[in-house]
C-alpha cells in the first residue's frame, strides 16, 4: 500500500512538472526545439526515389555523372528529366 501511494505521488509530481514547464509535443534537444529546417539542413544522405520507385541514398551532392549509392553499394548514373 505504501508503494502504491508513493507511485501516485510521483506520477502527480511528474504531471505537474510537465504542465508547469510548458512541455510541448514537439521534439527538442537540450531545450532547443527541432524544426523541419534543422532536420533537412544537416542530413548525411540525400534520398532520391527513382522512376521505378526504388530508393537511392547518396552522400553530399548529387551529380549528373556517377554517384555512389550507399544503399546498393554501387556507382549509379543520375539524370534529371
Amino acid at each position: 500500500m505504501v508503494i502504491l501511494k508513493l507511485l501516485v505521488r510521483v506520477m502527480i509530481c511528474l504531471l505537474l512538472i510537465s504542465t508547469i514547464s510548458g512541455c510541448s509535443q514537439g521534439w527538442s534537444v537540450g531545450g532547443v526545439v527541432i524544426t523541419p529546417q534543422d532536420t533537412v539542413a544537416n542530413t548525411v544522405f540525400i534520398e532520391i526515389m527513382g522512376a521505378d520507385s526504388v530508393m537511392h541514398y547518396y552522400h553530399g551532392k548529387v551529380y549528373t555523372k556517377s554517384n555512389w549509392c550507399w544503399l546498393h553499394h554501387q556507382f549509379e548514373d543520375v539524370s534529371h528529366e
